[in-house]
C-alpha cells in the first residue's frame, strides 16, 4: 500500500466513519470538494501547490478530529517517493520554409523560454489565488471613535465563505465562527466596558489565510438623571448571544448575558414554539446563559428582565435558523430508558444502554433511527421542533428520522 493510498483511506474513513459526505464536509470547512476528493483519492495533480495543500490537509484533519501533524508528514513523505516525471524536449527536424532554416539550436531555447514564461505566469495565478490574504473591511466603527453605550454593534463586510472572529479587549470577550450572509456582511454586538476598548475583527478564509482589522472604542457614560422621588431605574439586560441577525446551522440557539440592578425575573420568549414564556436561571453574579430550539425559518426572540416593583427592561434579536442534515435531541425524562441510536447505519457512541433519567443527547446524520424500551421517558426534539415522547411507559418503539 502506497502513502497516498494510506493517507486517502485515513481520511475518507474517518470522514464515512462521522457519517460525512464530500459535499457537507465541502461545506463545512469551506474547502473546494474537488480539493477534498483529490486528498482522499491521493491525485496529487488536481492539488494546488504544496504550501496551499497542506494548509487544506490541516484544516481537514482538524475538521475530522485527526492528527494534522502526522497527516501532513505521510503527505511529504509520498511527494518525495513519488516526484513529478522530470520534462524533457525533443530535438525537433529543422523547418524550411521560404528558404528560412531554423535549427534546433534556435527552436529548443525559444521552447525553454516559452516553458519559462508559463511557469512564472502559472506561479503567479497560484499566488493570486491562494497567497493574497482575505478582503474585510469594518464598516462601524468606521475608525477609532466614542460610543456613549455599553452595547454596541461592530458591522463589516468579507468574503463571504469566510468565517469571523470578533475580540474584545479589556477581557478578552471572543466571538468566534461568525457566518457572513451572501454578500460578505456581518454584525455582532458587543459590550464595552467604561473607558478604553480595543476591538480585533478577524476573517479565516478556507485556504487558511487570515486577515484581522483593529478599532479603538472609549465608552463615555453620560451621567444619567436622577430619578423622581420614589421612581427607580429599568433593569439593565445585556445580551451577548445570540448575535443581532445571527445564522445557526444545525444547532441550537444559544442565549447568554447579564443583568444588572437586582431582578426577580428574568423571561425568554421566541417565535420558535408556542409554549410561551420561559424563565432564565440568573447566576450569583447576574449571568445567564442557555439554548433555545427552533425549526429552520427567521425567529425573533425577546428577553424580558423586571424587578419586584415591576420597572422593566427588555431585549430582542432576530436569527436565522437552518438544517443540512437530520439532528435529533433525545432527552430521559420520567424514568430510566434503555436506548440504541444508529446514525447513518452506524451504532452511535453512548447507546445501546441504559440512561438515566435526565440524560440528554443529540445526533446528527442523513438518517437516524432509535430504538427505546421506554418510549414513555424517551422525549424527542427533531430538527427544532419538539416531537414529544415517542409512546407509552414501557413500550419499546422504533422510530425513524430522514433529513430530505
Amino acid at each position: 500500500m502506497t502513502d497516498a493510498q494510506r493517507l486517502g483511506e485515513i481520511l475518507r474513513q474517518q470522514r464515512e466513519r462521522k457519517g460525512i459526505t464530500l459535499e457537507q464536509a465541502a461545506e463545512d470547512t469551506r474547502i473546494r470538494e474537488k480539493f477534498i476528493s483529490a486528498l482522499e483519492s491521493g491525485d496529487h495533480q488536481a492539488l494546488p501547490g504544496a504550501v496551499y495543500t497542506k494548509g487544506f490537509l490541516r484544516n481537514y484533519a482538524d475538521y475530522l478530529d485527526l492528527d494534522s501533524t502526522d497527516l501532513v508528514a505521510l503527505y511529504t513523505a509520498e511527494r518525495v517517493a513519488t516526484p513529478e516525471p522530470p520534462r524533457r524536449f525533443e530535438p525537433m527536424r529543422p523547418v524550411m520554409r521560404s528558404g528560412v532554416f531554423i535549427s534546433p539550436a534556435i527552436l529548443v531555447p525559444v521552447v525553454v523560454l516559452a516553458a519559462v514564461v508559463l511557469f512564472v505566469g502559472y506561479l503567479s495565478y497560484q499566488f493570486a489565488s491562494f497567497a493574497t490574504p482575505p478582503r474585510i473591511e469594518v464598516l462601524e466603527p468606521a475608525g477609532d471613535t466614542i460610543a456613549q453605550r455599553g452595547e454596541y454593534t461592530v458591522r463589516g463586510r468579507t468574503v463571504p465563505e469566510g468565517r469571523v472572529t470578533v475580540r474584545v479587549f479589556p477581557g478578552p470577550e471572543t466571538f468566534p465562527d461568525i457566518r457572513p450572509a451572501a454578500d460578505g456582511t456581518f454584525a455582532v454586538t458587543v459590550q464595552l466596558r467604561p473607558g478604553p476598548n480595543h476591538i480585533e475583527v478577524q476573517v479565516l478564509d478556507p485556504a487558511g489565510k487570515v486577515s484581522q482589522v483593529s478599532r479603538a472604542v472609549r465608552l463615555e457614560v453620560a451621567a444619567q438623571a436622577t430619578p423622581p422621588t420614589g421612581a427607580e431605574l429599568p433593569p439593565q439586560v445585556v445580551v451577548e448571544q445570540p448575535a443581532h441577525s445571527g445564522t445557526y446551522t444545525n444547532s441550537a440557539v444559544p442565549v447568554a448575558g447579564r443583568v444588572e440592578r437586582g431582578i426577580t425575573s428574568l423571561l425568554v420568549t421566541s417565535s420558535c414554539s408556542s409554549s410561551g414564556a420561559t424563565p432564565l436561571a440568573v447566576a450569583a453574579d447576574g449571568r445567564f446563559s442557555g439554548s433555545i430550539n427552533c425549526p429552520a425559518g427567521t425567529h425573533g426572540i425577546r428577553f424580558v428582565a423586571r424587578t419586584a416593583s415591576g420597572a422593566e427592561s427588555t431585549e430582542t434579536r432576530t436569527v436565522a435558523v437552518s438544517f443540512t442534515s437530520a439532528v435529533v435531541i433525545v432527552n430521559v425524562q420520567g424514568g430510566d430508558a434503555w436506548l440504541l441510536v444508529q446514525v447513518d447505519g452506524a451504532p452511535a457512541a453512548g447507546t445501546g444502554r441504559v440512561l438515566a433519567n435526565g440524560a440528554t443527547q443529540t445526533f446528527t446524520g442523513k438518517q437516524i433511527v432509535i430504538r427505546t424500551g421506554n418510549a414513555g421517558a424517551t422525549q424527542v426534539i427533531y430538527n427544532g421542533q419538539l416531537v414529544g415522547k415517542l409512546g407509552d411507559t414501557g413500550q419499546v418503539v422504533e422510530k425513524i428520522y430522514t433529513f430530505q
